[in-house]
C-alpha cells in the first residue's frame, strides 16, 4: 500500500517588498526562498502542507501585506507505508 507524498511547494506572490524581520520570522518556522522584483515579492515555501500555507498567509495578512497569487506543486511521488 502507498500513501501520497507530502512534498508540496507553495509559491505566494505578494505586492511590494517584505520587511527583513518578516522574512526572518517566516524562515524560523518554514523552509522559505524569497525573490523580489520591482513590483512584487515571491515566497516559495518548501514541504508545505495546508496548515503551513495557512500559517504563512495569516502572517502576511496580519502584517498588512496583499497576497496577489498562490500556486502549489506536489511532488507526486508515492512512498510505501511502513
Amino acid at each position: 500500500m502507498t500513501s501520497p507524498s507530502v512534498d508540496t511547494t507553495c509559491e505566494l506572490t505578494v505586492a511590494g517588498p517584505l520587511a527583513h524581520s518578516f522574512v526572518q520570522a517566516v524562515r524560523a518556522r518554514f523552509t522559505v526562498d524569497c525573490r523580489r522584483s520591482a513590483e512584487a515579492t515571491v515566497l516559495t515555501v518548501g514541504s508545505a502542507d495546508q496548515a503551513a500555507v495557512r500559517a504563512v498567509m495569516t502572517m502576511l495578512w496580519d502584517s498588512g501585506h496583499v497576497v496577489q497569487a498562490m500556486a502549489t506543486r506536489s511532488g507526486g511521488v508515492d512512498r510505501p507505508e511502513p
